[in-house]
């Protein structure tokens, strides 16, 4: 993996405050970025639970019964807050993949 150096202004007064403090400007940008990481991935993390209590399983789970078992679909269309269960599976996906996105990026960041 290749690490691209690159410059970026900071103003003054954070570098004095860093140098102050202490903490060199590549550990307060991790710092930060692990923060924001944090912050999304509990995003995701919400929306992803509100489709799990809503269908009682994990999005893989209920992927493979929509695909794989009829009566499971057709129980789903007989009731009136599940009745939309293919544009919330898709919905559902997007959300599975972005945590999953989270997640790796936190793993990358504890690392290092």
């Amino acid at each position: 993996m290749t690490i691209e150096m690159m410059t970026v202004p900071v103003n003054k007064e954070y570098i004095y405050l860093f140098e102050q403090l202490q903490v060199n400007i590549e550990e307060a940008l991790r710092y930060y970025a692990f923060e924001r990481v944090q912050k999304k991935l509990l995003q995701a993390e919400k929306r992803t639970q509100r489709w799990e209590k809503k269908y009682g399983c994990s999005y893989d789970l209920f992927a493979y019964r929509t695909a794989t078992d009829m009566a499971y679909v057709e129980q789903l269309e007989t009731e009136s807050d599940k009745m939309d269960w293919e544009g919330d599976l898709m919905m559902w996906e997007v959300d599975a993949l972005e945590l999953n996105k989270w997640r790796n990026h936190l793993q990358k960041l504890w690392k290092e």
